[in-house]
């Protein structure tokens, strides 16, 4: 009976390569592998035809997803050729990591770690991984021996290596010389070795007589000299537990570089595809890759920069006792010859190349909750892809094709499950809609917390919705809700949210507030012939509404300070044009009554008085005689020349064309300016200024135009007529000021 320890770098192409050398001379008959043994169960699935790595074991609690840890694997992974050799020979293959029954628990109650991805709990807690960066054993090896960091040192020394006896030997001594001195190790990495051990007695008793393992290489002086088998069981005693589901989950090739189960990451995952597939590559391949890149992104490259950078990077390597050019050479060259020393093109090379936008595939048959299931089976009917690259899909709403892929993407965005960003869209029209696709694997963690909602997508936002509407007690937060809920055309979740979003309208008095939960359901109509929203019920809440928003605007326009009533001005304004959007008559009448009872109000601010006096105007509710009274009452002698000029504001904002065609107006303005002192001049010239820097260019020509014509406007001038040319010149600078020129 003998035990082989084979000591890896995890994701390392050059430890796989030694492990299947290792495999075919030892010929065991068993494998015992690092990782959970709850994964067991679902080995077999490596061996099918359509599981193409990057792929992960994702392991979770039913009833906690977020209670998570994903063990990635690549094609060049020691573990995942160690297991596919196993399938292949017949052979029985382990895991004798520490059960995730335990670790997950443990993540919670003893040693919460950090995550290794937004939402994702990871028990990634070994701090003594000799790939870690920080505070990394080996770092003092690499230092020794002259490398700039223990990456490169290991990737010399053990990845390029010919001998794999000589290799794991060598590892084996060198970190068994390293824990001599150590005292760190976590109470977590001691009991993960202590079960390791155990596997290894387990495949004893059961008289297999070739025992090959296969695990980080930290971990080899723990499982060479054993400590009594009492001493680890008692360690092992009494650990926590918690139920573990596990599946297959595609995984990317940038998502390697995160640590993981075992604490690994890949700081250059497309670097060591590459040379797992190309062993006796001298760099020629790997830099004719590099010139199709910064070809494919119009940086013209000869066949002469190729030939020099490869010749570049093998002295580099000679120089420094290489026997073969490692990444950091070909980085060199690369940078040398084909970027004139430019570090920004090799940027390029880092995302395309070092790093990669390779995408696993899992077999249909994988094990998943339905929720998964169905969303999988909407995507492909839809004819969607699920890819780790940002993809732009355009919509139009009048198809099915397109309706239906909406309906999924807003249903999505209310489980937050962010694969699709909608992207703003130019154009009057309502059918176009642009979504921004991407897909990481995180979000497969995201559809498992939603599972328990329903078993659909349709039913899972139902359910959600109800729960999320019913923990909303403030309107800001349901009218959110709301805008979100509408086009995902959920009949019976909308019909719970406006239901929620009708009482917390009946206990709020804040009339901004209620003013932004009616723009959204305003909106609706919009949808109304794709999305068949229950128009029905969006009325009779926007009736109810609407009510309150008219009871309440009046006396929520008086005694508020300059800020608020910037506010109600904007939201009066949207409002408007909502109602008029609407074409409703009977409403458009109570809202221009209710504008109408603020504008004869008295102690009004001067800013939502202005507004209102400029929305009756358009509505031809007053006309140019009325307007202009009011707008002299604004102006005269008696006003704070302040309120004056905030009046201005609220009635002249983005309203140049009334300033441009109606000269009575335009007269009693220049009429105010020019009969102002120049103290009060210097104090309201901002908020003027403020009010006609909202114009665009064509309106402050305009009027610039109109200025040089003023003498001449509003009447016919006669030979009697007396003109004072130089007082009215007057007049110019001071509008050139307040127009910005």
């Amino acid at each position: 009976m003998s035990v082989h320890l084979l000591g890896i770098r995890h994701h390392g192409p050059g430890s796989a390569r030694h492990v299947l050398e290792a495999l075919e001379s030892l010929k065991p008959d068993i494998i015992l592998v690092e990782g959970p043994p709850e994964g067991e169960a679902i080995l077999k699935w490596v061996a099918d035809e359509e599981m193409k790595p990057p792929v992960a074991l994702l392991a979770y609690v039913p009833d906690n997803p977020k209670q998570s840890v994903f063990y990635p694997f690549a094609e060049f992974s020691p573990e995942w050729q160690a297991i596919k050799y196993g399938l292949k020979s017949k052979i029985p293959v382990r895991f004798i990591d520490m059960p995730l029954t335990h670790k997950l628990v443990e993540i919670v109650t003893e040693e919460p770690s950090e995550t290794t991805a937004p939402d994702h709990i990871s028990a990634a807690d070994e701090v003594h991984e000799f790939n870690l960066a920080t505070k990394n054993p080996l770092s003092y090896l690499a230092e020794i021996a002259g490398f700039d960091d223990q990456e490169e040192w290991w990737e010399h020394h053990f990845e390029i290596a010919k001998q794999p006896e000589e290799v794991f030997t060598s590892i084996g001594e060198a970190i068994g010389a390293l824990r001599e001195d150590s005292t760190e190790n976590s109470k977590t990495e001691k009991i993960r070795e202590a079960f390791m051990r155990r596997g290894i007695r387990q495949a004893e008793r059961e008289m297999y007589s070739v025992i090959a393992v296969i695990c980080g290489a930290w971990h080899i002086p723990a499982l060479q000299h054993m400590p009594k088998q009492k001493d680890d069981d008692a360690l092992l005693k009494n650990l926590p537990k918690t139920k573990i589901e596990t599946t297959w989950i595609p995984w990317t090739s940038d998502r390697l570089a995160f640590e993981s189960g075992y604490g690994a990451g890949l700081d250059s995952p497309g670097w060591y595809k590459h040379i797992w597939n190309n062993q006796s590559d001298d760099g020629t391949k790997w830099l004719t890759y590099s010139a199709n890149v910064f070809r494919q992104n119009k940086i013209d490259i000869s066949s002469a920069h190729i030939i020099e950078a490869v010749r570049l990077a093998n002295t580099l390597a000679a120089l420094r006792n290489m026997h073969k050019a490692g990444l950091k050479e070909l980085n060199e060259a690369t940078q040398t010859v084909m970027c004139m020393g430019d570090d920004i093109p090799m940027q390029l090379i880092r995302r395309e190349l070092i790093i990669g936008n390779d995408m696993g595939t899992v077999p249909a048959g994988i094990p998943q909750v339905p929720l998964q299931k169905d969303f999988e089976q909407q995507v492909k009917s839809l004819r969607l892809k699920v890819i780790n690259e940002e993809k732009t899909v355009n919509l139009d709403l009048r198809e099915a094709s397109g309706l239906q892929k909406s309906i999924l993407f807003h249903r999505l965005l209310i489980l937050d499950i962010k694969w699709a960003k909608q992207q703003y869209t130019s154009g009057k029209g309502t059918f176009k809609e642009e979504w921004l696709l991407f897909w990481y694997p995180e979000l497969s963690i995201a559809l498992l917390e939603k599972a328990p909602w329903g078993n659909t997508v349709e039913a899972a936002c139902n359910h959600y919705l109800k729960h999320i509407s019913l923990s909303c007690n403030h309107l800001a937060e349901i009218t959110e809700l709301v805008s979100k809920a509408l086009p995902a055309d959920l009949h019976e979740g909308v019909q719970l949210v406006l239901a929620r979003m009708d009482e917390l309208a009946a206990m709020t008095s804040d009339i901004v507030m209620l003013m932004d939960a009616f723009i959204p359901l305003t909106e609706v109509s919009r949808y109304g012939n794709v999305r068949q929203t229950d128009q029905e019920t969006i009325g009779i809440i926007l009736q109810s509404i609407f009510s309150r928003i008219n009871a309440g605007l009046p006396s929520s326009c008086l005694g508020i300070d300059e800020e608020q009533s910037a506010v109600i001005a904007d939201k009066v304004k949207a409002v408007n044009k909502a109602v008029l959007f609407l074409d409703n008559e009977a409403m458009k009448n109570d809202w221009l009554e209710t504008l109408f009872k603020i504008l004869k109000l008295k102690n009004v601010v001067p800013l939502v008085h202005g507004t209102c006096c400029k929305l009756l105007y358009d509505s031809k509710i007053i006309d140019t005689e009325e307007t202009a009274l009011e707008l002299s009452r604004a102006l005269s002698v008696g006003s704070n020349p302040a309120y004056a000029a905030l009046w201005i504001e609220g009635f002249l904002k983005d309203a140049a064309t009334v300033l441009i065609f109606d000269h009575e107006i335009w007269d009693i303005l220049n009429n105010w300016l020019a009969g102002i002192s120049a103290e009060v001049f210097i104090e309201v010239v901002p908020l003027l200024r403020r009010t006609f820097a909202a114009y665009n260019p064509s309106e402050k020509n305009s009027i610039a135009q109109k200025v040089k014509q003023a003498p001449s406007l509003g009447k016919k001038l006669t030979q009697a007529d007396e003109l004072d040319v130089a007082r009215a010149e007057m007049v110019l600078p001071i509008l050139e000021k307040i127009l910005g020129f």
